[in-house]
């Protein structure tokens, strides 16, 4: 290099740690016109076109540079940004080229060791997964619902029926939005509420199945622990409750955010900044306990974090097919969407959701319908010239839907029987075939509505119980062709006469021995004769007309007295139960067919 070059040279980078980019820009130029193969020079003028997000002269430069020297150490990050920049431009092959030649050039074992390895397996995975596209259309959910410029994090009811997002407006303000299906359409979204929205930011929420606990991100309000927190809010009726932190449990001064409910809203999984994970952002898990209060959270372990971040979790309505975003595990670059089944107590490997689900751009807050069939997600890239987020869906393709069991739901309303006016009241479910409590619920104190997801067995028990009034069991079961059961209930208040059928006694044909499966109706019965301590009731048995007159008689009475003893021997009085067998007397329906037959033979119980 000549004395005037070498004068240059100085002044350049004299300007260049000063921050005068410009003149470093021409005096850099000035080096290169006089001697081309200046090594300094091509790499400092990448630096600094990196700095001012000039890609293509960053790529010119830093191109230049590694032809020259090829093998210096300090060339380990010129083939590590040009094999990102390939890598984004999808030429997969280039990319894994420059992404080895910086593997080879950096220290071994070193985190930019580390990055460079999983780049080059992102190249070969990128590569193949562009090959073969999942056969996938994703649709914008219109203008209607995609009405800001920013909108993300979709939430959706176990029943498809209500939409909650966030949304950014043009002040910068962050709230969260609701939309209500109206036939193949939405409603115009509308601020969720004046009780959880406020002047400063809430977003990234995650609603329960039936729509009634809503757990969201805030950050900065008085009552926080640190940067972003959780709270949960509750409603009633079309009123949320005021917001309320989540607790120092699963709060710390560290950032916590991004929640996802189950089903029931008994476990929640979040992303958090907080200590003693296995990297920077992790994916936590906190369950709520029988006292209604938050347990300390776990972390997901190493099958689901990684040294990198990763957030957005988003777990299924079936409560074991967790998807989440990560940028620490190969993929298509930055954050991809993985998905992970829970066996028992232990999350599988995760797997990349493929292409074009996950693409060059950052993929975050996925939501799949309960049926497992239809997903709702943020994209950037289908509008990308008019620099938008918005929300699309599109049908889940069949490989995807294969590993994800559909949930299906039970809902309705629950009314006194009398006046039409809805109650609130308890409502317990169980599985038939385990006799295992799977769900304890309420319906809504305004509306008498509810909604619950069904995950286990296809047979199924609720209990529904009201101060007042006489406990109700029903029995149903859901096949594979029934997405969901729609069960209206009106409760009988406590008044002499009024009766109930109790419909999950079991006996075998003919016979009058109670079966194993209706011991938790029969411990229902007795806790509610326990805690109504006045009340008398007569048990009564029917069958239907098949068999002769003086039989049928004889094995309603047996099995109405079967069903006395019971409730004797679990401490209710002799005095406060008698038991009558009405046989084929008093039927309910014709008995013309199996299922009138059905409803024909029978246990009632009666208040005298």
């Amino acid at each position: 290099m000549s004395k005037k070059g070498r004068e240059n040279f100085d002044k350049a980078q004299k300007a260049w740690q000063e921050r005068q980019l410009g003149e470093a820009i021409i005096l850099f130029e000035k080096v290169l016109a006089e001697n081309p193969k200046s090594y300094d020079t091509n790499m400092r003028l990448a630096q600094i076109y990196d700095l001012q997000r000039n890609a293509d002269l960053t790529k010119k430069y830093y191109t230049a540079a590694v032809s020259i020297k090829p093998d210096a150490p300090q060339s380990a990050t010129a083939f590590q940004w040009l094999g990102r920049y390939y890598f984004q431009s999808e030429r997969y092959d280039s990319a894994q080229v420059f992404f080895e030649n910086a593997f080879k050039l950096f220290p071994p074992k070193s985190s930019l060791s580390r990055l460079a390895e999983k780049s080059i397996i992102s190249s070969k995975f990128a590569r193949e997964a562009i090959k073969s596209p999942l056969n996938i259309e994703k649709r914008s959910m219109g203008d209607t619902v995609n009405f800001l410029r920013t909108q993300y994090f979709p939430a959706m009811t176990a029943d498809n029926e209500t939409l909650i997002f966030t949304g950014l407006t043009e002040n910068r303000d962050e709230n969260i939005y609701i939309s209500r299906r109206s036939k193949d359409s939405w409603d115009t979204p509308e601020e969720i509420s004046p009780a959880i929205n406020t002047i400063n930011n809430e977003g990234t929420c995650s609603v329960s199945a039936d729509g009634r606990t809503l757990v969201f991100t805030a950050c900065n309000r008085p009552d926080g622990y640190g940067s972003c927190d959780l709270y949960i809010s509750q409603k009633e009726g079309s009123d949320w409750s005021a917001p309320v932190n989540l607790g120092q449990q699963v709060n710390t001064r560290d950032w916590e955010s991004q929640p996802s409910l189950s089903a029931d809203g008994h476990t929640l999984y979040f992303a958090s900044e907080r200590k003693d994970g296995q990297g920077k952002r992790d994916i936590w898990v906190s369950v709520l306990d029988e006292k209604r209060q938050w347990g300390a959270p776990k972390n997901l372990g190493p099958a689901i974090n990684t040294s990198d971040d990763e957030n957005a979790p988003f777990i299924h309505a079936n409560g074991r097919t967790l998807f989440y975003a990560s940028n620490g595990l190969p993929g298509m670059g930055g954050f991809d969407i993985f998905v992970s089944q829970k066996i028992d107590t232990v999350w599988s490997a995760a797997k990349n959701l493929g292409y074009p689900i996950n693409t060059a751009s950052e993929q975050v807050g996925l939501f799949i319908a309960s049926d497992g069939r239809t997903a709702y997600y943020t994209d950037d890239t289908s509008d990308r010239g008019k620099g938008r987020s918005l929300l699309y869906s599109f049908e889940v393709p069949e490989s995807l839907q294969n590993i994800i069991v559909p949930a299906r739901y039970a809902k309705g309303k629950v009314t006194d029987k009398k006046t039409g006016r809805p109650l609130a009241s308890e409502i317990d479910l169980f599985d038939l075939k385990t006799q295992q409590k799977v769900g304890a619920f309420s319906s809504d104190s305004k509306t008498g509505s509810f909604l619950t997801v069904l995950n286990k067995g296809g047979e199924y028990a609720f209990y529904v119980s009201k101060a007042g009034y006489l406990f109700k069991s029903l029995s149903f079961s859901v096949s594979d062709s029934v997405s969901f059961v729609d069960l209206e209930i009106p409760l009988e208040a406590i008044e002499k006469d009024r009766a109930e059928v109790l419909n999950n006694i079991f006996f075998q044909t003919g016979k009058y021995e109670l079966d194993e499966k209706s011991k938790v109706e029969l411990d229902k019965m007795a806790d509610f004769l326990t805690r109504n301590k006045s009340i008398k009731i007569e048990i009564s048995g029917h069958t239907d007309d098949v068999g002769s007159d003086g039989e049928n008689m004889e094995l309603s009475r047996r099995r109405a007295q079967s069903v006395q003893e019971y409730l004797h021997k679990s401490g209710i009085a002799t005095e406060r139960i008698s038991s009558r067998g009405y046989g084929e007397t008093k039927p309910v329906a014709g008995n013309d067919s199996d299922e009138n037959r059905q409803r024909n033979r029978r246990i009632e119980w009666r208040i005298l």
